[in-house]
């Protein structure tokens, strides 16, 4: 269990403000990476549901010309708290993703679980808790470095976040969406980031091909789902 703290330190890389930056070294968790990386069908089949709602958004979040943080009016069209919902006391998809994996034993279960609550708890430390733009943020940047070596500016960042914020907050579909199916959405966007991180993070720091081959492959699964990249 100490080994999950050690590496997971590696995602508040690119869950802080700038992507850039040291990253602490860790040992080899391949085995642990490779059985995260094999529940990405279980839960991207709910995101593929959410994308046909939201993937019009996302695409155009990503164009220029929507809302801004120094907008002509001197403020955004949308405060940033129209992304935002309430969530439950506890998570939603730690226990399940943990639980959907019937051939681990309960103490591999409870390592799932940890690692999974503390890529989220590591996101929220640096970034806006139970935020809709602020996660979807967050799995674009983690795709675009996997993919394309893309490190976003701060500008770059902060630009993006207002434009997510912007057409989700206008989008119909997001407004009446149940806030337990925010919740499911949100957590699923920062597991799903927070693993491509890790996996590029130790592919390169261990020289480990395979492992960068899956942070550009889940990147590039991202990119092609919500942005048709």
């Amino acid at each position: 269990m100490r080994k999950l703290v050690a590496f997971l330190g590696v995602v508040a890389v690119i869950c802080g403000p700038a992507a850039d930056g040291a990253v602490a070294q860790t040992n080899s968790y391949a085995n642990m990476l490779n059985t995260i990386q094999t529940q990405n069908q279980s839960w991207y089949n709910q995101l593929n549901a959410y994308n046909r709602q939201f993937g019009g958004a996302a695409r155009s979040a990503m164009q220029p010309g929507q809302a801004q943080p120094n907008g002509t009016a001197g403020r955004p069209q949308y405060p940033i708290t129209a992304t935002d919902f309430y969530a439950r006391p506890v998570r939603v998809m730690p226990d399940y993703l943990a639980n959907e994996q019937a051939a681990l034993t309960l103490e591999q279960k409870a390592a799932l679980r940890f690692t999974y609550a503390r890529l989220l708890d590591d996101f929220e430390t640096l970034n806006r808790k139970n935020n809709m733009a602020a996660a979807l943020t967050y799995i674009v940047r983690a795709s675009l470095l996997a993919v394309y070596g893309r490190v976003l500016s701060q500008a770059e960042i902060d630009q993006l976040g207002w434009n997510f914020n912007s057409v989700l907050a206008a989008n119909p579909q997001f407004i009446v969406m149940p806030p337990n199916e925010k919740q499911v959405l949100y957590e699923s966007l920062i597991i799903t980031g927070g693993t491509i991180v890790v996996l590029r993070t130790e592919g390169m720091q261990q020289n480990n091909p395979v492992m960068q081959v899956q942070a550009r492959e889940l990147g590039q699964a991202v990119l092609k789902q919500w942005l048709n990249m």
